[in-house]
């Protein structure tokens, strides 16, 4: 079977088009997408750079091969750019630009013979192509669609590689020229193919970022950046289940900022929300790697002890009493005295108790707190067996 090329090109042209499309959506809606659009602008250079070529035999013949090649290998050196942008890596430009300079300066060397051109053509494409498949396939960098798009390369590859290898063999006097025509067609074919399907890896890859960043949202908080409610009570299943195991149990600080409401009427919610965002750090920096702190609420927050007694977290809620005491947020040249008020509760396997149990005696602890005047914590009193947990033990209130 005899392939026309006048119809290969503009099947590359069409793909190169539709791709272009597709990518120029993505950029629109997505706009922090960054590799979105360098996978846009390596369509849009193919695509003109493929379009160029179909002009080739011409009196201009060596003006749109030079052009159309030098857009087409710098097309594929700006995939592997998007490749690296996506997963947040620099650079690649100084490369491309040297890769694109030195193949179009060797085509020039060896302008007269079109076949030593396609072999420095072949060749140029090959190599960006290459170094974007071994980044993609690192274990830190592996997923499905990084897979599909490395197969994808791995075909375009081998493909050019045949194209440089007939070349050669024409150069050598050891291949026809009919020879080749009969088999290069299906090499044009791979490249073809394999962007079709290295960009649809791409759209894998994509589509698991996206999904990632909204499983990201629906469990973080938007102000703080802390897990919200949903991701904590997740996150205190798993543990309990943990602790089930091993043995080992855990505590837990419910807290919240004395007096919110009249921080926000006095100073405004923007002041109010500085606020909560300064305890954050402030909590952030305190407590330990295996800690979690969400926010629950709009002053509210829970944090997760693992194995930790009812003493070591006293210890620790204390700690973040005074530390929020004595740290005064400054908001527009203003300072605004932030306290906080703590209940502490213990779980541990032999209580029998369940979360939501555990979770009110906290709270009850907290609102003992309150009631002994804030900027303190309060420890949870532990319930008797089949009973309502009892008020926090008032002694335990701790002034900063």
């Amino acid at each position: 079977m005899k392939l026309d090329f006048l119809t290969l090109y503009l099947v590359i042209l069409l793909n190169s088009l539709t791709l272009t499309v597709i990518w120029a959506a993505i950029s629109a809606v997505y706009r922090s997408f960054e590799a979105a659009r360098y996978w846009l602008a390596a369509c849009v250079l193919t695509t003109v750079g493929g379009g160029l070529l179909m002009f080739q035999g011409g009196a201009l013949d060596l003006f749109f091969a030079f052009c159309g090649n030098a857009l087409v290998i710098f097309g594929f050196c700006v995939v592997r750019i998007g490749a690296l942008r996506f997963h947040e890596d620099r650079g690649g430009w100084a490369f491309s630009v040297a890769l694109t300079a030195l193949a179009v300066s060797t085509m020039f060397a060896v302008r007269d013979s079109l076949v030593a051109r396609n072999v420095v053509y072949a060749t140029a494409q090959i190599v960006p192509l290459t170094m974007a498949a071994i980044y993609l396939v690192h274990p830190k960098r592996r997923s499905l669609g990084a897979m599909v798009a490395v197969v994808a390369m791995a075909v375009g590859i081998l493909g050019q590689g045949a194209e440089a290898a007939l070349n050669s063999l024409r150069l050598l006097g050891e291949l026809s020229t009919e020879g080749y025509y009969r088999v290069a067609a299906f090499c044009l074919l791979t490249i073809i193919f394999g962007a079709v399907v290295w960009n649809f890896g791409f759209l894998l890859m994509a589509i698991d970022r996206l999904q990632a960043e909204l499983a990201q949202l629906a469990a973080s908080d938007e102000l703080t950046g802390l897990p919200n409610r949903r991701s904590f009570m997740e996150k205190l299943a798993t543990e309990t289940a943990r602790a089930r195991r091993s043995g080992r149990g855990f505590s837990v600080l419910l807290l919240d900022l004395d007096n919110f409401k009249a921080i926000n009427d006095s100073h405004g919610h923007a002041a109010g929300d500085h606020c909560v965002q300064h305890f954050a750090k402030l909590a952030k920096e305190r407590l330990r790697g295996q800690d979690m702190l969400a926010r629950t609420g709009g002053d509210e927050f829970c944090i997760l002890l693992p194995d930790t007694t009812l003493q070591q977290a006293a210890r620790i809620a204390d700690e973040l009493v005074k530390l929020m005491a004595s740290s005064v947020p400054q908001w527009r040249d203003r300072s605004i005295a932030v306290t906080i008020s703590v209940g502490v509760a213990q779980w541990s396997p032999a209580d029998g108790k369940t979360v939501e149990e555990v979770l009110e005696t906290a709270d009850l602890a907290l609102y003992e707190a309150k009631r002994n005047g804030r900027n303190g914590y309060a420890l949870a009193r532990d319930a008797a067996p089949g009973s309502n947990a009892g008020p926090a033990s008032a002694h335990s209130v701790m002034r900063a």
